[in-house]
């Protein structure tokens, strides 16, 4: 009997991905987050924020490793048609790099809410103040959005 092994891109081992971290910061000094509610496995049922696997069209940076951060704004692209224009408005924010897992995120401050009415990967998308985080939340969006808490106040 054959083992029939899928190809989604999470089992590739090992995995690289990459992810941004959207917020606004209101004129009280209230973070907000935005964060989609997954609609397919792996994660589904989860918050997160729009993230995915590297490919080898995201090619690699100028010291010839991986470009996370092409990852990072196309996987946004494809998920939330939320473009980022300009790869410097990107922050480092977190990232874990294990033996069979790496995987980095980058924080993008946005100069207000914007509605995302068009999504594939979630079933909803909204704004999350960082201090009303929902238990249903991926495992890291709580240490990415400590993390981004940490840098802004």
């Amino acid at each position: 009997m054959k083992h029939h092994r899928s190809h989604h891109p999470t089992n590739k081992v090992p995995y690289h991905g990459a992810g941004i971290l959207f917020w606004h910061q209101a004129e009280d000094g209230q973070l907000s987050v935005l964060l989609g509610l997954r609609s397919h496995h792996p994660q589904k049922g989860k918050w997160s924020i729009p993230a995915g696997g590297w490919e080898m069209k995201d090619a690699y940076d100028e010291h010839k490793k991986r470009n996370y951060q092409k990852t990072a704004i196309r996987e946004t692209w494809e998920e939330i048609k939320l473009m980022v224009d300009n790869p410097n408005d990107l922050t480092y924010l977190w990232s874990r790099h294990l033996l069979v897992y790496h995987f980095v995120v980058y924080a993008c401050q946005l100069s207000e809410k914007r509605k995302v009415v068009r999504y594939q990967e979630f079933s909803e998308v909204r704004w999350f103040p960082v201090d009303s985080l929902l238990d249903s939340s991926v495992g890291f969006v709580r240490s990415q959005v400590a993390a981004l808490v940490r840098q802004h106040h």
